[in-house]
């Protein structure tokens, strides 16, 4: 028994697309899923963290949890802010679970940028977080406090430090740089290239992504607590990936440059623990992957 939480947003939702194919799996969100899901079941609720969408009988289940803060952008008033509004609603969620006698598996979509800047790379699930952000330093507290919890109560916990996931089957819904410049692309409006653009970044494919969640789902690592990067284990400068995109939309970009205290200089995953513990490497490259996401966003425009 697998549930999504976030499941109408833009991870959750192609998460449970792809966990539809393969089972039972139920969505829970606040909002309409984007569209129909075929073998999913959906529980729309007030409050996904509440946890009172958990039934009895689902004490065991597995729950990958992407509610939460999804703007990497977003700005917050301090930390004291930061801690009210973002992780303590987050670790409510986890003891509200426990509560109800789950102690079942969690897997908490955590992210890349709790690392922040490195110039050692690639980067190494031992290394040290230094984040830089609210969004960065809002999932290192989560995962910090997910760990306490999973080491009194004995569920286990897999934290997912995901890289940049790009090309979903909803291309439009996209968040990220991925979407910015292909939405830059379609609309011919400016794009602006933060801090040089020289820094390094980690895209992964939707579609290796979801096989990695798929993998830690069904066939979770031994450790009752594991900590995971997903992401191609590639670095591509943003000055690189513009002329990329350019060949695979045949379109030209209209760019301006701006500097950026917040821009982390570069960001590349070492994927050696997830290649061991999950079996799992990523199949499609960066040209492939540009060209798959072009397509799917021309197929998805919308018509005159």
């Amino acid at each position: 028994m697998i549930h999504v939480t976030g499941g109408a947003g833009v991870l959750g939702f192609e998460i449970l697309c792809h966990l539809a194919r393969l089972g039972p799996v139920t969505g829970i969100s606040r909002s309409a899923l984007p569209a129909p899901v075929p073998g999913a079941a959906h529980r729309r609720v007030a409050d996904v963290l509440a946890a009172d969408w958990l039934e009895p009988g689902e004490e065991a289940a597995t729950i990958v949890h992407c509610a939460g803060l999804s703007d990497a952008r977003a700005r917050i008033e301090g930390v004291g802010d930061l801690v009210t509004r973002e992780v303590l609603p987050q670790t409510g969620f986890a003891e509200a679970l426990l509560a109800r006698g789950w102690r079942g598996h969690l897997v908490y979509l955590s992210s890349a940028a709790v690392y922040g800047d490195s110039d050692d790379l690639p980067i190494p699930e031992p290394r040290e977080p230094q984040p830089k952000g609210d969004y960065a330093l809002q999932k290192l507290m989560v995962e910090n406090a997910l760990l306490f919890l999973a080491a009194q109560h004995g569920f286990r916990l897999t934290l997912l430090r995901v890289a940049n996931p790009y090309g979903g089957d909803l291309p439009r819904r996209d968040r990220g740089v991925m979407r910015l410049l292909m939405d830059a692309a379609d609309s011919g409006a400016e794009f602006t290239v933060y801090g040089g653009g020289t820094g390094l970044r980690d895209y992964l494919h939707m579609s290796d992504f979801l096989r990695a969640v798929e993998r830690v789902c069904l066939r979770p690592p031994e450790s009752r607590i594991t900590r995971l990067n997903l992401g191609s284990g590639t670095g591509t400068a943003l000055i690189d990936l513009i002329p990329r995109l350019e060949a695979a939309t045949g379109r030209r970009l209209s760019l301006r440059h701006a500097p950026s205290q917040m821009e982390v200089k570069s960001s590349v995953l070492d994927i050696t623990r997830a290649r061991d513990l999950l079996d799992w490497a990523p199949r499609v490259g960066l040209e492939e992957g540009l060209a798959r996401m072009v397509a799917r966003w021309r197929a998805t425009a919308p018509q005159a």
